[in-house]
C-alpha cells in the first residue's frame, strides 16, 4: 500500500505542473518579467512621454506610427502630486494594422521635470477590433530622451 501511495503522489506531482486542458499552473511559472507594449518603438514613447510632461488630464492624445502602422490613443485619467512625487494612472489604447486592439494600463511617476518612471499595472487586455483613426500626420518630439534598449514596460507584480 505505501508503495502504491509513493507511485501515485510521483505521478501526480509529475503531471501537476503540465496542468489540466492545456492550462499551465502558474505556481509553476518561474519565467522573469512581464512586458506589456514591447512593439512599441522610440517615437511611440517619446509621444507618450510628452503627453505625460503637457496634456491636461482626461484629454485624449493620439497618434500614429507610420512605420509599423500602430496607432495610439492615450488619455491620462488622475494625476496626483504627493511629498514631490506626481503620479499619473494613464490608458493607451494600441490599435495594430490589422484593427486588433488592447488598452495598456499604466502608473507613471515623476519625481523631478520631464523624468518619468512607466509600469503596468496589468498586462495588457485585448479589447477586439477597434476602428482605424483618420489622424494628421505629427513627428515625435524631438526634445524627448528615452532609456535605450525599450523592452516595453514591466508589468507591476
Amino acid at each position: 500500500m505505501k508503495r502504491f501511495v509513493t507511485a501515485l503522489t510521483l505521478l501526480a506531482l509529475t503531471l501537476l505542473p503540465l496542468g489540466c486542458k492545456q492550462a499551465t499552473l502558474d505556481a509553476f511559472n518561474l519565467g522573469g518579467p512581464e512586458y506589456v507594449g514591447d512593439y512599441m518603438q522610440d517615437d511611440d514613447v517619446r509621444h507618450l512621454a510628452h503627453a505625460l510632461d503637457t496634456a491636461p488630464t482626461r484629454t485624449p492624445v493620439k497618434w500614429e506610427n507610420l512605420g509599423t502602422g500602430y496607432q495610439y490613443s492615450m488619455m491620462i485619467f488622475s494625476s496626483d502630486e504627493a511629498a514631490g512625487v506626481i503620479t499619473r494612472a494613464v490608458s493607451v489604447l494600441a490599435i495594430e494594422p490589422s484593427g486588433d486592439a488592447e488598452v495598456l494600463d499604466l502608473v507613471c511617476t515623476s519625481e523631478s521635470a520631464r523624468k518619468w518612471r512607466i509600469v503596468a499595472k496589468t498586462p495588457a487586455s485585448f479589447v477586439g477590433r477597434a476602428a482605424r483613426m483618420e489622424l494628421d500626420q505629427a513627428a515625435a518630439p524631438e526634445n524627448v530622451r528615452t532609456e535605450a534598449g525599450f523592452k516595453g514596460f514591466l508589468v507591476a507584480r
